[in-house]
């Protein structure tokens, strides 16, 4: 379909002596040219991505992480749900370094104290700006879901971050909610899902699932041989789902994918099995200007 008006082509002269054969055929040509509308191939619409900086999960989900869509992130284990969070944070610090915007986070009130609250000088060190950022307290997880909803038909910030902890009232028809309010504004939505909750367990319309685990850093040799530094943050990533297009068929759901985090250039690396040389520690703590590569 090129969008030009469809125009009935008529086939028999008016006037004919077969009024009822005449009328029959017309008929006829008319369900040929409504069975070619039906059967007409959809239109592709281009859509917008944020590459993750990680070729292979870029690769997987067809060139990055779909903007003015609903993504959702949970943890393999409980013990894994302060990796899900950093994996959160590194997700927004993509959009936000894409679109130069600022962030918005809602939290339920119960997430926060079963897991923590969010800190400031490591927001900085994770690659984002405090001051760009938002902070939204619900009591429950309804008013989270709604707060996150409204907050999505805002054109401003650069990506909408909910995270609840009870996920019984999350289901496909708030998703499909956060689902239309994403699209209209073209506004990126994270969804954290604190509590314990399996990935294959949730029926929602999000456009990705990403089930994360903790993975162990490489350490940064420290001055005098003494303990070894904290390396950059590791996680191990599964694409549970993906709506992104023909590679989304070919993805494997089963197989986890080993990234780092790299605060100073606010992109991910794929992990590589060789060992890498030091980074030196005496750099900058703010990062420098983001990339939006």
């Amino acid at each position: 379909m090129t969008g030009e008006p469809l125009r009935l082509r008529q086939t028999l002269p008016h006037g004919s002596g077969m009024q009822g054969s005449g009328k029959a055929q017309q008929i006829s040509l008319l369900r040929r040219e409504m069975a070619g509308i039906a059967t007409a191939p959809p239109a592709i619409v281009a859509r917008a991505h944020v590459s993750l900086g990680a070729a292979r999960l870029d690769r997987l989900l067809a060139g990055g992480l779909v903007t003015g869509a609903l993504h959702e992130i949970t943890a393999a284990a409980p013990g894994d749900t302060p990796a899900a969070a950093g994996f959160v944070l590194a997700l927004a610090a993509r959009c936000a370094a894409a679109r130069n915007a600022p962030l918005i986070w809602i939290g339920e009130d119960f997430a926060s104290l079963e897991q923590g609250s969010l800190y400031g000088p490591g927001l900085a060190l994770h690659g984002i700006d405090p001051a760009r950022l938002v902070l939204v307290h619900a009591a429950n997880a309804k008013d989270a879901l709604w707060a996150m909803e409204e907050a999505l038909k805002c054109r401003t910030p650069a990506a909408v971050i909910g995270e609840i902890y009870s996920a019984k009232l999350y289901d496909l028809t708030a998703s499909r909610r956060l689902v239309l309010a994403a699209q209209k504004q073209g506004t990126t939505g994270l969804l954290c899902l604190a509590g314990p909750v399996r990935a294959e367990a949730l029926s929602s319309g999000a456009e990705t699932r990403f089930e994360v685990r903790a993975r162990s850093s490489p350490h940064a040799a420290s001055a005098g041989g003494r303990t070894p530094l904290p390396g950059p943050a590791a996680f191990d990533v599964r694409i549970a789902k993906a709506r992104a297009g023909p590679a989304a068929f070919s993805i494997d759901r089963e197989k986890f994918h080993p990234v780092f985090w790299s605060h100073r250039e606010v992109l991910f690396r794929d992990a590589l099995s060789l060992p890498l040389a030091a980074i030196a520690g005496d750099g900058p703590d703010q990062p420098p200007q983001r990339r939006s590569a």
